[in-house]
């Protein structure tokens, strides 16, 4: 199907405009969030202020991701739900 009204031309751009930028947000929040539980099980070396300052960088990202509606709020509060567990399960792992 043929784009044949200005308008539709125009929102098509921008839908792909906004796929993009969407897609880099998505990607940038899953490269954060393995950061932060790299971080967890990088061992002993890593300070707790280290292991903190990447899981609020890494919720951070996803909270802004949900207020620009890049994703639903409820799948940013499941994904910090997520993060904030296995961060709590490493380091219960790493005390035992």
């Amino acid at each position: 199907m043929a784009l044949r009204h200005k308008s539709a031309q125009k929102r098509h751009r921008q839908s792909l405009k906004r796929r993009m930028v969407n897609r880099s947000r998505k990607s940038t929040i899953k490269t954060y969030t393995k950061k932060a539980l790299e971080t967890i099980t990088a061992g002993a070396d890593t300070s707790a202020a280290d292991i903190a300052a990447a899981q609020s960088k890494a919720e951070s990202l996803i909270d802004k991701a949900a207020k620009g509606s890049t994703i639903h709020k409820n799948t940013a509060a499941r994904k910090k739900s997520r993060l904030a567990r296995a961060i709590y399960k490493a380091k219960a792992a790493q005390l035992a």
